[in-house]
């Protein structure tokens, strides 16, 4: 059938991220962003594994803010703190302190 109004847009598919198992390309943009990758790659982890953090982090944030009722869903949270747990070093059995 033949769009009746060829001036009308179509409507604008949802925002979805590729289909799993597929590729998934970040431009590194700035310096900012560069140094922001770094730091995480200090961990130890690629650049895939620490996207893939932050993705989770961020995604459980954001998750969570819309389940408690603090942001409607689709509404990004302003986020301004973060609660680290103390780090504790594991002791090795040789360890005598």
């Amino acid at each position: 059938m033949t769009n009746t109004q060829p001036t009308e847009r179509p409507a604008k598919a949802p925002n979805l991220p590729p289909p799993i198992g597929r590729s998934l390309s970040v431009r590194i943009l700035d310096e900012g962003m560069y140094d922001d990758l770094r730091v995480i790659m200090k961990t130890g982890c690629d650049a895939s594994a620490a996207v893939r953090q932050a993705l989770l982090l961020l995604a459980n944030l954001y998750y969570e803010a819309w389940n408690r009722g603090h942001y409607p869903t689709g509404v990004a949270p302003v986020i301004e703190t973060a609660n680290i747990k103390p780090y504790k070093p594991v002791r090795q059995p040789d360890q005598h302190v």
